[in-house]
């Protein structure tokens, strides 16, 4: 079994070492850094790129730009964050959820257009947990009501092997500190209207800029975050967390959050800072697509020793990097002891992803059913590349021995 002084944490940021120091030495040695390449394939058919703080800034300045009429509707994928249902509101529209395939996480596309109205100015339709749809119809049906298209790809990035759909009319990529290729925030919007895309931009350019001193104060934390999940130093924090009676889970959730509770539109409508683009264009001119490549290997080794017996959310999904590496259970708490007490820090708490319901009884009773498995019922695997085959094999073998199915469920929620 795995060594019992370490922990592998629930959460691996995607940044080494040697980017931290590099960002925190280009605060005093500047280096100048190329536009990377695959900026090329973020703009392709001739898309305008901008890079904004967060998704959720470039998705404010999206709505800003448009000026939608009041009680316009926006057509959202069932399960998303919070503060882009919120973002959708404080413009005074209407968030309506369309329901998606737990299989597939894809959209009800029967259910989609069905819920089109004279009302109907948007389509937002989320890529979850790494992985990557197919948009061809859902295209098709905002080709044909002329609604504009959005996919958010914040869990989406897969190096150049996705940089968005052609034909999407945006796309929105985060590089926040828990994503792919992370430069500690920043996100890069892909917009095929270079109208729409100059008047956010236009928007953007009245913002104040998070300074430098903030971006250090960020590069410093997340140093020291990296540093607590190495296994050993990360299994010495749980330890001193459980003495002092405090929740780990708690505690992490807090560290890692990228914005803080209170207004958001005070939070995010700022300027990135040049050295968070700076950090950004390093990132992209170095990432590896066999980094990506071994991550999704390690999660198909480990989720398919347990195939016969648990379900995942995407498990018929054909494109998937597994950003994470969700499961259903029905004994999520017991199964997080006995992984914990093994060295595999598993947690229900990795993600703010929630489901929006509609009013009517039938979505009421599939809202309540996707909240029993995303609140009760779901369990969030460390994959970490420090893992060898046999541990991964370990932890596999763990989880199949101790965990509770889930009773079946509706293939669409």
């Amino acid at each position: 079994m795995s060594n019992r002084f370490c922990l592998y944490p629930r959460i691996n940021l995607d940044i080494g070492f040697a980017d931290l120091l590099f960002s925190l030495s280009s605060l005093v040695y500047p280096f100048k850094q190329e536009e990377p390449k695959i900026l090329q394939q973020f703009a392709q058919n001739d898309k305008q790129v901008l890079v904004t703080l967060s998704v959720r800034t470039a998705f404010d300045l999206l709505l800003q730009a448009l000026d939608l009429p009041e009680g316009s509707e926006v057509l959202m994928s069932a399960v998303t964050i919070p503060d882009m249902v919120e973002i959708v509101k404080s413009h005074g529209l209407v968030p309506v959820a369309i329901d998606i395939s737990i299989d597939t996480l894809a959209p009800d596309i029967n259910a989609l257009e069905q819920k089109i109205t004279d009302k109907t100015k948007l389509i937002l339709i989320a890529h979850l947990y790494g992985t990557v749809l197919d948009l061809t119809a859902v295209i098709q049906i905002a080709e044909k009501y002329n609604i504009l298209l959005i996919e958010d790809c914040a869990q989406a990035f897969w190096g150049d092997k996705y940089c968005g759909d052609r034909q999407a009319d945006v796309s929105l990529f985060s590089f926040g500190p828990i994503k792919s290729c992370t430069a500690l925030g920043g996100a890069i919007a892909c917009v095929g209207d270079h109208e729409l895309a100059n008047k956010m931009l236009v928007i953007q350019a009245q913002y104040p800029c998070k300074s430098k001193f903030w971006f250090f104060r960020r590069v410093l934390k997340y140093l020291f975050l990296k540093l607590l999940t190495l296994p050993r130093i990360y299994f010495l924090l749980m330890v001193v967390v459980n003495a002092l009676g405090f929740k780990l889970d708690a505690m992490i959730s807090i560290l890692l959050r990228n914005f803080s509770k209170g207004d958001l539109h005070s939070k995010i409508r700022y300027l990135p800072p040049q050295k968070m683009i700076d950090l950004l264009w390093h990132r992209l001119n170095n990432y590896d697509n066999a980094a990506f490549e071994q991550r999704a290997k390690r999660a198909r080794f480990v989720l398919a020793l347990f195939a016969d017996k648990i379900n995942y959310p995407g498990v018929q999904a054909i494109n998937h990097s597994f950003w994470l590496v969700p499961i259903f259970v029905a004994n999520p708490v017991l199964l997080i002891n006995i992984l914990r007490n093994h060295g595999f820090d598993a947690t229900t708490g990795n993600t703010s992803l929630v489901h929006i319901g509609n009013d009517s009884t039938q979505s009421i009773q599939k809202n309540t059913l996707l909240e029993k498995h995303l609140k009760q019922q779901i369990l969030y695997l460390p994959i970490s590349q420090y893992l060898s085959e046999i541990a991964l094999t370990d932890m596999a073998d763990l989880v199949r021995e101790n965990a509770s199915p889930t009773t079946p469920f509706l293939n669409r929620i």
